[in-house]
């Protein structure tokens, strides 16, 4: 594990395109302007060294490799512990490793820095959950639903917690209002069809299952992408052999396209290919074209739905 990151200390020009990493590693002064779902924002500076070592780590912990996405995070609070981000996913991973103490304090740590830090109000509930604590559970939901409403996995994590709790019509209240919202989120759609079939409620089913196969429909309508958008689409599906063989056949023709470079990379990551990775990190100090915007955007949007909305964001430039 540790021989893995060794190369990313100095090295990476475009892993993940953490635009922070400069060849030098460099140093930047506070405030940091980030972009975020279009809107630019400022923010705190993040140690560069430290916005590796978490993006490695959401990698591991999204392939469920707990234990080292663990030691990868706490490797990264040693290099900046100034805000709740890091704190808020070794948290999450100390649950899901019933390490309880740990937990416990890293939340609260977490929630001492920012009270309004909804990613960790929702990890929270996710945690109250798994120790059937649901009133607790649910109170920890709503307060991530309130602070980012537009999170659907809050909305839907509320429902079924309310649910649980014996309150189908709040349970409803929060799905129905989220169908109307996000009609086109498969995701969404799913969790209603699911919940609708468990109560009974026909007609709910009869409408998620209209949705779910409109949507079916036109992705099958949807001619298969090759080359970059191919492994992209790939790296979606999970299909991570399909993601490096498109990306790296893009690489063969033209070494220097960061599009390919950078989702190369991610696939070879999840394969657990550290040969592989290396041999792709050699390729950034050559020259070529940076990472597009839509490709960042893309990323972002798939790290945050396999990890959480804050490990999406680190693909973006500080």
């Amino acid at each position: 594990m540790k021989g893995a990151i060794q190369p990313i200390h100095c090295s990476v020009v475009l892993w993940l395109a953490l635009a922070a990493l400069t060849p030098g590693c460099g140093s930047f002064a506070p405030p940091v302007a980030r972009m975020v779902n279009g809107v630019t924002s400022e923010g705190r500076f993040i140690e560069p060294d430290a916005y590796a070592l978490y993006a490695v780590a959401a990698l591991r912990e999204a392939r469920g490799q707990w234990r080292e996405a663990l030691e990868l995070y706490q490797r990264a609070l040693d290099l900046d512990g100034a805000g709740p981000e890091i704190r808020t996913r070794i948290a999450a991973v100390a649950c899901k490793l019933r390490q309880q103490s740990l937990a416990d304090g890293a939340f609260a740590q977490a929630l001492a820095q920012d009270r309004e830090y909804g990613p960790a109000w929702f990890e929270l509930a996710l945690c109250r959950k798994s120790r059937s604590d649901l009133a607790g559970a649910e109170s920890a939901a709503l307060k991530a639903l309130e602070l980012d409403p537009d999170r659907h996995e809050a909305s839907l994590l509320a429902a079924d917690l309310a649910e649980l709790r014996g309150d189908k019509g709040n349970a409803w209240r929060l799905r129905d209002a989220l169908g109307t919202h996000a009609p086109e989120s498969p995701q969404v759609q799913r969790n209603l069809l699911a919940a609708a079939q468990r109560a009974g409620e026909k007609a709910r089913a009869a409408r998620a299952q209209e949705a779910l196969d409109k949507l079916n429909r036109h992705a099958a309508a949807v001619p298969v992408p090759r080359g970059v958008a191919g492994a992209l689409e790939a790296l979606r599906r999970g299909d991570v052999t399909a993601a490096r063989r498109e990306a790296e056949l893009v690489l063969g023709a033209d070494p220097g396209n960061g599009d390919a470079l950078v989702v190369a990379l991610a696939a070879a990551d999840l394969d657990q290919d550290h040969a592989g990775f290396t041999r792709l990190l050699q390729l950034a100090a050559e020259p070529g074209k940076p990472a597009s915007p839509e490709l960042l955007s893309t990323l972002e949007a798939l790290l945050a739905r396999r990890v959480s909305a804050q490990a999406g964001q680190l693909v973006r430039p500080q």
